[in-house]
């Protein structure tokens, strides 16, 4: 019903309560034509490339290193980090944006450009310190680790993004009621987590209409895609109050499919799992995100992402962390003065019928993308 005859045929998936870290559905191998395997492949362990599922940790690491906030202005235009020249999937450029929408979008130059300011960890240690297994020398994957380089599985994913629930604390999964809790380890701090999430709760859902959340969803959705090189894998993790859910479509021998891109392959069945544990989990009610009391809120200029300068006209609040969030002034706007008779900028002592108008000021690469995309 959900596929048709669109060529996919494997799903795993795994799904995990936060609050104890125990292993609620685990479906390793399902072939939903026929069942030669019989469960002989278990799609949980199996190693793969998340494609951009492991973005939210790229920016979560920068949110806690000072690198950024979620109105933090990134670019997206072409660039190349020595001899990497990362391209976006849709081969396009959006110029500047948010780090909260190329987070959301899944911009693979912004991406990249954070995980190249990353310090201490890096992205590389960061997973090494989470137990990804089998990972080459950090040197083998260079930047292109934030991009699905490298390969983990389901369960490693899994544990990651109950991490971020857990307020960056790793603690390992339960696959057995006798297996002892767990303290963890903290990976990310509290506030990097929580503002992690928000703004991957802003990613509208595939289904939605207008922007309208159906009624069924009582729980906040904080979610990421991913679809690896050569359409071989499609992802969708996230955390569905409190539970997170991770969603795996492919082929298990591993042949590539146009059809496996994770917002059109895994994101609905991810989707309809959650809204099943929804109704099925009445009970559990709504669970409250709360900011950690290192989290404050502030008002920064829309297009420079800076707090605004008397000549910012529009603003938008936005989380930071105090102490750790680059928060400086606003350069982006400025008056200049115009002669009211030829229209060009004049210098003091002013003429009479002088105007004043303010006027953007953008750095050279960035007027010629504006140029290069037809804006004023």
């Amino acid at each position: 019903k959900l596929y048709g005859d669109r060529g996919i045929r494997n799903a795993s998936s795994v799904l995990v309560d936060t609050r104890d870290m125990s292993v609620k559905a685990w479906v390793g191998s399902a072939d939903y034509w026929n069942k030669d395997i019989h469960g002989q492949v278990n799609g949980v362990l199996a190693k793969r490339s998340p494609g951009s599922t492991l973005k939210p940790f790229v920016y979560a690491l920068a949110l806690d290193q000072g690198v950024l906030h979620p109105q933090t202005m990134v670019r997206d235009l072409p660039a190349s980090f020595g001899p990497f020249a990362p391209e976006n999937f849709d081969g396009r450029f959006f110029g500047p944006l948010s780090a909260e929408a190329a987070l959301i979008r899944s911009r693979n130059i912004p991406a990249v450009w954070v995980t190249s300011q990353l310090k201490q960890p890096s992205l590389y240690q960061f997973l090494q310190s989470a137990g990804i297994r089998a990972m080459k020398s950090e040197s083998f994957y260079g930047l292109a680790l934030s991009l699905g380089g490298g390969e983990v599985t389901m369960e490693e994913l899994a544990g990651l993004y109950a991490m971020l629930a857990n307020g960056g604390v790793l603690r390992p999964l339960r696959t057995e009621q006798s297996s002892k809790r767990d303290e963890g380890v903290r990976l990310l701090s509290a506030e990097a987590s929580f503002v992690t999430l928000e703004m991957l709760r802003r990613n509208q859902r595939p289904d939605e209409d207008a922007g309208i959340v159906p009624v069924r969803t009582r729980w906040p959705v904080a979610w990421k895609t991913g679809t690896s090189w050569g359409f071989r894998d499609a992802w969708t993790a996230g955390v569905i109050g409190p539970y997170v859910l991770v969603v795996w479509i492919g082929d298990f021998a591993g042949q590539g499919n146009p059809a496996f891109m994770g917002v059109d392959a895994a994101a609905p069945l991810f989707f309809r799992i959650a809204d099943a544990v929804n109704l099925a989990k009445a009970d559990d009610g709504v669970v409250a995100s709360a900011p950690p009391t290192g989290v404050s809120k502030v008002a920064v200029c829309v297009e420079s992402g800076d707090l605004p300068n008397a000549h910012c006209p529009h603003t938008v609040d936005t989380w930071y962390i105090p102490g750790k969030s680059p928060i400086r002034v606003s350069q982006l706007h400025r008056t200049v003065a115009i002669d009211g008779l030829t229209g060009r900028p004049v210098c003091p002592p002013y003429p009479a019928g002088t105007r004043f108008e303010i006027f953007e000021f953008w750095s050279s690469d960035m007027l010629k993308l504006f140029r290069q995309a037809g804006m004023p």
